[in-house]
């Protein structure tokens, strides 16, 4: 892997979120310090100095930015939450972008935006780009009835990481759909999200880039092993509880025979996905199959980037390690944000010649 030149005149700051507290087991903390241990020491070893920094409140991440020069440093963005706000994704970078810093991935506009599932199927829609049908339900009075699409999914509306995705959550008449929209709605205080239930094959589709756009090799999920079609989900369970069931069999592969046209048509799906959602740097669109047809489930900005994470993975199949891939994503930030300065000067120099 080739480094561009630039980066070994640039510092890599990390910025995590605080490890601890509610909902931390002391397995995930031993990970995730493992996780920055790696990154740190991979980075080093191509050259790019590399420090992380533990933050959870507004106030100590700018505390840490007081700390650097934006024009020799990049920074990471691995926070998720900021001030004790749920799903505050898009609050770093609002500081980052204040404080003048170039970062990676998307910005505030976009990580507010791809957490709500209804704007994301509304571009979907709007762009002609396949997607299950759907609905949201904003009221506990709300006639539903006039669903007739079954099996459903039922999902909160605002959540990420798959909260609240059960085998409860797929339906299969008007009764089971009215007590799950409820239940969603009153547990998470929000909307409920409800979709056409497509039982078919899962294909992780990992992409970075900007204007020049990389598709990763790609990984699937098949739920054969379930019999029972409630079963086949990604669910919370599958995704982190390493010791369940669902996580077992729900366990990710790379494809390597998939038919060559179809490959094509799921990759330009998720090309024009990326696109019409605006994602910056790097993501990750999650696309199930039926009967051949290809359909966008979700659409991950800033998706896990931990080294056993999907996107990782992806990205170390090509035969880089876990740090080459943070000093690409870096790199590819690096671009996005000179080519932007770029434009600027251009727009602004060609405005002063013609006046």
């Amino acid at each position: 892997m080739n480094n561009n030149d630039k980066m070994f005149q640039k510092e890599i700051v990390i910025l995590c979120n605080t490890m601890q507290g509610e909902g931390w087991t002391q397995e995930e903390v031993d990970e995730g310090f493992n996780n920055i241990k790696t990154l740190e020491t991979q980075i080093l070893e191509k050259g790019i100095n590399a420090t992380t920094y533990f933050v959870s409140t507004s106030k100590e991440l700018e505390k840490v930015l007081r700390k650097y020069d934006p024009a020799k440093t990049v920074i990471f963005n691995w926070c998720e939450e900021l001030d004790g706000v749920n799903n505050s994704f898009h609050l770093a970078p609002q500081l980052l972008e204040k404080n003048g810093f170039a970062y990676t991935g998307s910005d505030t506009e976009n990580l507010q935006f791809t957490l709500d599932k209804v704007k994301v199927k509304k571009t979907l829609i709007k762009e002609k780009l396949s997607t299950p049908a759907y609905n949201v339900y904003t009221s506990l009075t709300e006639e539903i009835n006039h669903w007739n699409i079954f099996p459903a999914l039922v999902k909160p509306a605002l959540e990420h990481c798959s909260f609240g995705i059960t085998r409860d959550s797929v339906v299969d008449n008007p009764e089971q759909l009215k007590k799950q929209v409820v239940k969603i709605m009153e547990t998470y205080k929000g909307p409920a999200y409800v979709e056409d239930f497509i039982d078919g094959t899962e294909y992780n589709i990992a992409i970075w880039g900007n204007e020049d756009l990389e598709i990763l090799p790609l990984r699937a999920i098949d739920y054969k092993d379930f019999e029972d079609y409630h079963d086949r989900l990604c669910n919370f369970d599958s995704k982190w509880l390493t010791n369940s069931d669902a996580y077992k069999k729900t366990q990710p592969y790379f494809v390597n025979n998939l038919d060559s046209k179809f490959k094509r048509t799921l990759e330009s799906l998720a090309i024009k996905t990326y696109k019409a959602l605006n994602c910056k740097d790097y993501a990750r669109i999650d696309i199930r199959t039926r009967e051949g047809i290809p359909y966008v489930l979700d659409v991950n900005s800033n998706p896990d980037i931990t080294e056993n994470g999907g996107f990782v993975q992806s990205a170390m199949e090509m035969g880089i390690n876990y740090g080459e891939v943070i000093i690409k994503l870096c790199e590819i930030a690096l671009e996005r944000v000179e080519a932007y300065q770029y434009s600027s000067i251009k727009s602004s120099t060609t405005y002063y010649n013609s006046n």
